[in-house]
């Protein structure tokens, strides 16, 4: 790594340090963390840093028994090479056990009982799990589809006087509430759901083509104008008029969607009370079990952890 000479604050302002900002990071070293994957990024082979402790980033160590590190700087103890995850402490058993936990029993406190892992470190691997999990979507679909959207939120009734006085919600569309698009497959009984943070035309019909196989794919949808727009995109598109009181004409209908509406509004419910940064990680991961419900326990195990090892 460079070494660069002592000079005045302002000289180095500017520059770049680990966090990719511009701050006095070469001088009174940055506060934000960095990833070991973080310190060999566009660096050239004469310039690669050591490997460093993971939680003070500090590269001098005393050599221990069995191939482990202690730092000088903080003394904690560490390896080298032993954790798939990099801003996670755990080895590949361990991440085996929490997997194994985690899909039996949801909650932190009760996987910390089937475990011998600290609460924090649970934390940050159940967080890990539920981002790979949303990340893991289904290929485009094919045959027949559904598609709808639904909006989760409490109800007013039960929100704080000082809310129900500020916002003017109201039913269906136009709501406050968060909404979700989903599209479900018929040939495969996968569903592939985004949570939006902004409701309109460009990313709700966005979101359904990009999940539609184009050339083979048939959409099924309720009567609102916005979800004709999907055939401006050459996909072929039928619907059911419910506002007409028409809701089954043959096998056009929008019930399978709607049982998942069903299956994950009960499922949030018995989460509780949610925070809005992570909600669509929650829904991500009621979504990847639903997806998945065919497979055994063993067969689920296998395939988070071939998520967590990146294979």
């Amino acid at each position: 790594m460079k070494h660069y000479p002592k000079a005045p604050l302002f000289f180095l302002w500017g520059k770049s340090c680990f966090c990719h900002q511009p701050c006095a990071g070469f001088l009174l070293g940055c506060k934000l963390k960095r990833t070991q994957e973080e310190q060999f990024i566009s660096l050239p082979p004469n310039d690669m840093p050591k490997l460093s402790c993971p939680s003070c980033f500090y590269t001098r160590f005393w050599h221990l028994r069995r191939g482990a590190r202690k730092c000088k700087k903080c003394r904690k103890e560490y390896r080298i090479g032993t954790h798939p995850v990099a801003h996670v402490r755990s080895t590949e058993k361990e991440w085996l056990a929490c997997i194994h936990a985690f899909l039996l029993v949801r909650s932190i406190r009760a996987v910390k009982e089937l475990t011998d892992l600290g609460q924090s470190r649970i934390e940050k691997m159940l967080t890990h799990l539920r981002m790979l999990m949303t990340a893991d979507t289904p290929l485009p679909f094919e045959g027949v589809c559904e598609s709808d959207e639904t909006f989760i939120g409490g109800q007013r009734k039960n929100k704080r006087l000082h809310i129900r006085r500020l916002e003017k919600s109201k039913r269906g569309h136009g709501t406050t509430k968060i909404p979700i698009v989903g599209v479900l497959s018929r040939r495969t009984g996968q569903v592939a759901v985004k949570v939006l943070q902004k409701r309109s035309e460009t990313t709700v019909i966005g979101f359904i083509v990009s999940q539609l196989n184009k050339k083979k794919a048939i959409l099924y949808t309720d009567g609102y104008k916005m979800n004709r727009a999907v055939r401006k995109h050459g996909i072929r598109h039928f619907y059911v008029n419910h506002r007409a009181g028409e809701y089954v004409r043959g096998t056009i209908h929008t019930n399978g969607i709607e049982g998942f509406w069903g299956y994950l509004k009960r499922h949030l419910a018995m989460i509780g009370g949610i925070r809005h940064e992570r909600f669509p990680l929650f829904v991500g991961e009621i979504t990847w079990r639903y997806n998945n419900r065919h497979l055994t326990l063993k067969e689920k195990e296998q395939a988070l952890l071939e998520l967590v090892l990146g294979q």
